[in-house]
């Protein structure tokens, strides 16, 4: 567990976003600075793809990624490295793999168990990236432990990776989801209700807990163990994708490319900050304080199988129907293409 207290600071945001924030240790003025990026964000691991079009046989090859965040820094990469002759994104995620409106999506590894009751043709190819998540919360709330959340107000978008994320840190501490109020509050909002005490704590991805981290100031603690939980960000496809002959080539060279730039996102991360910083329409002085926050293995984790048996328990009771069974998760997970994309 890390504390950190931030000094107070002036936020320059941009495109509308208020122009410029003084924030204090005590108090802080938020304007609107999280538009977009949440309401992105939330879609894509929740609700994108739901009515998207099925794709054509003479369709582009078509990547549904979070086009908000900085974890899809990998496929950006891949993406203006392929140039004219690549491949097509938009913005979206498992719900469009599922759908037939993309070949290929990516989203936290919440999101496929989310579909799998009503879309069992999704298989989870790799993770591409990890989100290492943190806890926003107010000292002056009286919460200077983990132990302290119990009964407090915490804002975090329902059934997402962040979600997940809260209930594994709250059980760390002896503490029940059933004992914290989770606070709905609009995705542009949720920083905005931590400073103005509508809630107590924000378990949030980046760069929006960073943004929540300077809103508050020396009011800030920080509450971060990636050992008890991660974002598995991950690549999912079809198998009617899968079973596609032309298109399954075109996702096994998608695969090398991404695992290409993925070695550059590594090991040259100021190469590619900028890149990322206009793609998801943040200030690059943001993405590099949030970029420590992510990992991009390229791989699957070994644990894979694990983490999503326990966290099937937890989606299936929020979805109110019997988890599946270990073994039935093991058929949603397919080594193949990553095999074959490292091969060549």
């Amino acid at each position: 567990m890390t504390l950190i207290a931030t000094p107070s600071r002036t936020i320059r945001l941009r495109r509308g976003y208020g122009g410029q924030v003084s924030v204090g240790a005590a108090s802080a003025v938020v304007t609107t600075a999280l538009i977009g990026i949440l309401t992105a964000h939330a879609a894509a691991q929740r609700d994108s793809g739901a009515s998207g079009e099925r794709l054509g046989p003479n369709d582009p090859f078509t990547v549904a990624i979070n086009t908000s965040t900085i974890e899809s820094a990998p496929v950006f990469l891949a993406h203006e490295r392929a140039g004219a002759n690549g491949f097509r994104i938009i913005n979206g995620g498992v719900r469009n793999v599922a759908a037939g409106s993309a070949h290929a999506g990516t989203n936290a590894e919440t999101q496929m168990l989310a579909v799998l009751p009503t879309n069992t043709n999704v298989r989870m190819l790799m993770t591409t990236a990890e989100g290492l998540y943190r806890i926003i919360a107010r000292k002056s709330a009286g919460i200077t432990k983990l132990a302290d959340l119990r009964g407090k107000k915490i804002t975090t978008p329902r059934n997402t990776s962040a979600h997940y994320h809260l209930v594994k840190m709250l059980a760390s501490a002896g503490v029940a989801e059933s004992e914290v109020t989770i606070v709905a509050v609009p995705a542009t909002e949720m920083a905005a209700a931590l400073v103005d005490h509508r809630a107590d704590a924000i378990s949030m991805w980046e760069p929006e807990a960073q943004n929540a981290l300077e809103a508050l100031g020396n009011d800030a603690v920080v509450f971060q163990n990636n050992g008890i939980y991660r974002e598995l960000f991950s690549l999912y496809a079809s198998t009617d994708v899968l079973g596609d002959r032309q298109r399954r080539a075109q996702l096994v060279d998608f695969v090398r490319a991404v695992l290409n730039a993925t070695q550059t996102v590594r090991t040259m991360p100021r190469s590619v900050i900028p890149l990322v910083a206009k793609s998801i329409n943040q200030p690059e002085a943001k993405v590099s304080t949030s970029w420590r926050f992510h990992a991009f293995p390229a791989a699957l984790p070994k644990e894979m199988l694990d983490v999503l048996t326990e966290e099937e328990r937890w989606m299936a009771k929020s979805q109110q129907r019997e988890p599946l069974s270990r073994e039935r998760l093991a058929t949603f997970i397919d080594t193949s293409v990553l095999a074959e994309a490292r091969a060549k």
